[in-house]
C-alpha cells in the first residue's frame, strides 16, 4: 500500500511539474519585445547625452585654466603694484644714489640787430 501511494504521489507530482514547465516559453512576448526596443533607444540616447556632456566638461575644463592663468597674471600684477606703493615715493632701489646732473646754463642772448629794409 505504501509503494502504490507513493507511486501515485510521485505520478502526480510529475503530472504537475511537465504542466507547469511546458506552460513556459524562453521567447518573449511582442510587449516584452517593446519594452526591450524602447530600453535600448533610451540607452542610445542617454549615451550620445553622456558624450556631449562629456566634451562639454572638457570644453569648460580649458576655459577654465585660461581663467585661471588669467587671474594668475593678474594676481601677480597686483602685488607688484602693491609692493611699489609700499615703497612710495622711493619706488626705485638706486634712487638714493642717481643725482642727475644740473641742466646746463640757458645760452647767452644775442643783440638783436636791425634789420636793413631795401
Amino acid at each position: 500500500m505504501k509503494s502504490a501511494n507513493k507511486i501515485t504521489l510521485v505520478l502526480c507530482i510529475a503530472l504537475v511539474a511537465m504542466l507547469g514547465l511546458s506552460s513556459c516559453s524562453n521567447k518573449a512576448t511582442e510587449e516584452q519585445m517593446k519594452k526591450i526596443t524602447d530600453l535600448d533607444r533610451t540607452r542610445d540616447g542617454l549615451k550620445m547625452d553622456l558624450e556631449r556632456a562629456k566634451g562639454n566638461l572638457s570644453d569648460v575644463q580649458g576655459k577654465l585654466a585660461a581663467q585661471d592663468r588669467d587671474l594668475a597674471d593678474c594676481n601677480r600684477q597686483t602685488e607688484a603694484v602693491r609692493q611699489g606703493l609700499a615703497q612710495w615715493p622711493n619706488v626705485w632701489p638706486d634712487a638714493a644714489d642717481w643725482n642727475p646732473p644740473p641742466p646746463p646754463p640757458p645760452p647767452a642772448e644775442m643783440p638783436k640787430t636791425k634789420k636793413k629794409h631795401h
